[in-house]
């Protein structure tokens, strides 16, 4: 048995009886494999870190039950795999719920008449003028002409977080403006929706 080795069991060992100077010690040593290892799976940096986290929290708290005759960095891949392919179905889930519910919106809109869509689409036409200028032109930067937030902050020489903090107002402003939220929301996303 090699030094390393020894030290690894040794920290194993104290991790599972809840020495968390071992578990720090332990999630420095797998923190940056883990996140390749899932990262080429999800392809989102952000993603990754909530699976390594949620991983890692998984872990410290079912300790007491980890077999340590396996190793624990196969059981952290095992169960950074497994929290991937969870959160992956509920995404799944979700966009099949927004799916579900857009088409029944959907159906519910063809059966309006015309003259009422058209009243509520110039509603909505209406609260976007109103926008302050920077506000307005962020907004139809995205939703018009399909810009992500990133290329407006680039294009608008500004940070991201004023890009997003400038969509947040114009949604404010926009939906106190419209009083059917439904059909608001229904038409913004089927309206190019990029961030």
């Amino acid at each position: 048995m090699t030094q390393d080795t020894k030290t690894i069991n040794f920290l194993e060992a104290a991790f599972k009886k809840g020495d968390r100077d071992a578990f720090k010690t332990l999630y420095n040593m797998y923190h940056d494999k883990l996140y390749v290892y899932i990262n080429s799976f999800a392809n989102d940096k952000a993603l990754t870190q909530d699976i390594v986290q949620d991983t890692f929290l998984k872990v410290w708290t079912s300790r007491g039950h980890i077999n340590l005759d396996q190793s624990l960095g196969g059981y952290l891949y095992k169960t950074a795999y497994y929290t991937f392919i969870d959160n992956h179905r509920k995404t799944q889930n979700q966009y099949k719920l927004l799916d579900s519910l857009a088409y029944k919106k959907m159906t519910e809109l063809v059966i309006e008449d015309d003259d009422e869509k058209q009243k509520k689409i110039n509603c909505i036409k209406a609260a976007i003028e109103k926008l302050p200028a920077k506000c307005k032109e962020i907004f139809l930067m995205n939703k018009y002409q399909g810009y992500k937030y990133k290329e407006i902050a680039e294009q608008l020489n500004l940070s991201i977080k004023t890009v997003e903090a400038q969509m947040g107002r114009a949604f404010s402003i926009i939906r106190k403006e419209v009083k059917d939220t439904d059909f608001l929301n229904l038409f913004l996303f089927f309206w190019k929706n990029n961030s």
